[in-house]
């Protein structure tokens, strides 16, 4: 998906390849998501992400936001990099806790 021409107006890599950034978050849901997952449903692929050990990154205070910022997300991972999917397989869903 983000290395999609298609999705490109969506999704990228940031400059260093180290995360990538969703813009326009109401668009990237309607017309992306639901092509690659059963939803098109924001907080369900950031839940996702979560379980996969993707962590979101914020670089503006929260004071200084904009509206623009909230339209923005950034998620890294440390094994998910621009130019290495060899290390794609590594990544692994986070066991569920047992209940106490």
């Amino acid at each position: 998906m983000i290395n999609d021409p298609k999705s490109a107006q969506f999704i990228n890599w940031t400059d260093l390849g180290t995360s990538f950034v969703v813009s326009n978050v109401g668009e990237f849901s309607r017309t992306i998501l639901g092509s690659h997952f059963k939803h098109n449903n924001f907080s369900s692929f950031v839940r996702q992400l979560n379980m996969y050990g993707f962590h979101k990154i914020n670089r503006t205070p929260r004071a200084q936001r904009t509206s623009a910022d909230v339209q923005t997300w950034e998620f890294s991972h440390h094994k998910f990099l621009r130019g290495r999917p060899d290390l794609l397989e590594e990544i692994k869903r986070k066991a569920l806790e047992p209940d106490p």
